[in-house]
Formats: structure tokens, C-alpha cells, sequence
């Protein structure tokens, strides 16, 4: 649905766990809405679109034809800048406004993007949305936000319903095991950016980064520093994800090549959450096993790995090292500070978005973009 009141921008409402999209700021639809239509309809309001003023308003105005006013909204060129000028101020006395759903017949673009993710309370996702927000706005696009918390069927309806939206494409971070869905919506025309893994087939593109690397940057940085019974705090899923569990294989294969010993007790699984860090540290702590170094699946696992730290009385980092992924804002705000692997989220939503164009504007497979990571050393480890 979209509706606009005085108060409003433009806004979306998205069926599945909706979200609205607000000025282009990103905001939540919840019982406040519920309480918005109530109080609209005892006051006899109703939610439409305004009359407005109309091309026609504009060419009268500016003393030109109606075709000119229509060349300069959607900057094709063919006047000089005088004109431009005489057309736009016009436009701003009028109050005119493009009807964005004609323009769509004409142009097959809505000037939306849709953008699904897992969460919204992980601080990684929310500055990811941040970034690709950032980059679309560049752009001229508004975002449509979802969340799938990881159900494959909340992730199915989700693109099924931008879709519907008719939406110029969507960047998406996948559901569990959701490759097959995404590839069929793809194949049904929705044009579509994978964020984080590569999943090939038609209307299908992707931006990646070595999480491999990044991995073994912070296992390095561990044993290089002297730590040399390291555990990792990983997430429930790698043990049987349908893709190969990328941090947990560079953990093993570097302490390896290090010459250090490695068993299956040194990888604890637990949700990638501050609760799901606390809880594993505190298994890893119960159980006895020695530990000096940890890295953690993300940075809200090490965030909870803290907390359990201090709460035993150990000391970080003098007792035992921690590095996180991702290097989310808090990582130098926390005591000690965390050194974490920095995935670039602006970087990520600038290739995206991209990348994205490119395949709107060329029938031509895109090859997987490569975002590269880098360690960020703080008082950690």
C-alpha cells in the first residue's frame, strides 16, 4: 500500500514483517500504526494521494509545451539551460510532483530497490543497511527494508512480495539454505545482488569478500602475539550450512600450519548473538578447556565472550586474547577495545548498488565483485 498525509513523505508498507520507509529514512511499522488509523478514522481523514498540480500547470507557468516540461523531469536532454531553469522554478511554484506510477509504465523502473536482511538488532546488518542506503540515495532510488530472521518461508514471501512491488531489483542477504529461492525469483525476472556468498544463475549477481582471509588474518594476529591455545566462538548454523562453514575451515587450517593442536572441543557453537558469545565462553570456561586466545564468529559474540570474561575473572587481554568480525561502530567504544576483521559497509552498499545498475542496463552476466577485509588491532588482542 502507499499513502501520503501532510505529514508524510512517500511511504512503503511491506506485508512481511513491514517496515516503512519514511524520507528516506528507515522506520518500523508496529501497533503505532494500528493507533495512526484509528485516529484517522474518527477524524474522517483518509489516506490518498493528493490532486496536486499537474505537467500542464507547469508548462502554462514556464511558458514552454508540455513535452519540454516532461524532457527536463527526466533530464533527456534537448533544451538549453535557461529553459531547465524557467521549468524547474515553475515546478517549485506549483508544487509539482512527478507521478512516479506513470513514469514506471513508460520507463519499466519504479526507482525502488529492495533490500532483504537476516536481522536489524545485529549491529553489522544495521550499518550494511546504512551503507547500501547510503549508496542508493546516490542514486536517486528509495529502498524498500525487510528482515527475514532467518525462516526460509519469511524469506520466500518477502521476495515474493517485492516482486509484486515491481521493484528494479533486489540485494539480498540469503535465509538458511535459500540459494534455490533466490535463483528461481531471479529466473522469474527480479534482478537480484547476493550479498556475502555467490550464487550463480540468471538475473543473478554478487558481492563477496574473503571471509576466509579475514579468518586467517585474526588467528594470526593471535598466534603471532603468543597465544597459542586459541578456541573459536562460532555460530550453530556452520555445522550444517549449506555452505562450507568458511571461518571455522581457515580457524583449523591456520592453527595447523602453525603447528598448534587443534580439536573439535576448540570450536564452540552457539547462536551469532551478545547472549550466544556469552553462553559459549562460559561452556568453554566449564569445561575446563585451556584457553589463552579466542576468536569469535562475530563481533556480538565477542561482545558476549567479554562479558563472560570479566565475569569469571579473567583478564582481556593479559589472561586471554579476543578478536571479533566485522568491526562494527562499538568495537573502539568497548573497554578494552576490540580488535575485529573490518568488513567496509559503505564499500559493501556502493558495490551493491553497482553492481545492481550494471545489471539493469546490460542483459550481460556480471562477475562476482570482491570487497577486500583488513585487521583492525585495538587493545584486544
Amino acid at each position: 500500500n502507499t499513502c501520503r498525509s501532510q505529514s508524510w513523505s512517500w511511504c512503503v508498507f511491506l506485508n512481511v514483517e513491514p517496515v516503512l520507509i519514511l524520507s528516506g529514512q528507515l522506520r518500523y511499522v508496529n501497533a503505532e500504526v494500528n493507533s495512526m488509523a484509528a485516529s484517522a478514522s474518527h477524524s474522517g481523514q483518509t489516506c490518498s494521494m493528493p490532486s496536486g498540480s499537474t505537467l500542464q500547470d507547469v508548462a502554462a507557468l514556464a511558458g514552454v509545451s508540455a513535452r519540454t516540461v516532461s524532457r527536463v523531469v527526466n533530464d533527456e536532454g534537448g533544451f538549453g539551460n535557461a529553459t531547465r531553469v524557467r521549468v524547474l522554478d515553475a515546478i517549485e511554484k506549483v508544487g509539482y510532483r512527478p507521478n512516479m506510477m506513470a513514469r514506471a509504465l513508460v520507463t519499466r523502473r519504479t526507482g525502488t530497490v529492495g533490500l532483504v536482511v537476516p536481522r536489524l538488532v545485529d549491529p553489522f546488518f544495521a550499518e550494511l543497511v546504512d551503507g547500501i542506503q547510503a549508496a542508493a540515495k546516490a542514486t536517486g532510488r528509495t529502498v524498500i527494508i525487510a528482515k527475514h530472521d532467518d525462516d526460509p518461508a519469511a524469506f520466500g514471501s518477502i521476495l515474493d512480495t517485492l516482486s509484486s512491488f515491481a521493484v528494479d531489483g533486489a540485494i539480498v542477504y540469503l535465509a538458511h539454505g535459500e540459494a534455490a529461492t533466490v535463483a528461481r525469483h531471479a529466473t522469474r525476472g527480479l534482478r537480484t545482488v547476493v550479498i556475502g556468498v555467490e550464487v550463480a544463475g540468471t538475473n543473478l549477481g554478487s558481492v563477496l569478500w574473503d571471509i576466509s582471509r579475514g579468518a586467517e588474518l585474526a588467528v594470526e594476529h593471535l598466534v603471532r602475539t603468543g597465544r597459542t591455545r586459541l578456541v573459536m566462538l562460532s555460530n550453530t548454523d556452520s555445522a550444517d550450512s549449506l555452505f562450507p562453514p568458511r571461518r571455522e575451515t581457515a580457524f583449523r587450517h591456520t592453527l595447523q600450519r602453525a603447528g598448534l593442536e587443534f580439536t573439535e572441543e576448540r570450536v564452540v557453537r552457539r547462536d551469532p548473538s551478545i547472549e550466544g558469545g556469552r553462553e559459549a565462553m562460559e561452556a568453554v570456561l566449564a569445561a575446563g578447556t585451556p584457553v589463552d586466545g579466542v576468536f569469535a564468529y562475530n563481533d556480538a559474540v565477542a561482545i558476549g565472550a567479554l562479558q563472560a570474561l570479566a565475569l569469571a575473572g579473567l583478564r582481556v587481554p593479559r589472561d586471554v586474547a579476543l578478536v571479533g568480525f566485522n568491526d562494527i561502530a562499538m568495537c573502539s567504544s568497548l573497554v578494552p577495545s576490540l580488535t575485529s576483521v573490518r568488513l567496509d559497509r559503505t564499500t559493501i552498499g556502493r558495490e551493491a548498488i553497482a553492481l545492481l545498475d550494471r545489471m539493469l542496463s546490460s542483459s550481460d552476466k556480471q562477475p562476482p565483485v570482491q570487497v577486500g577485509v583488513d585487521l583492525v588491532i585495538r587493545q584486544s588482542a
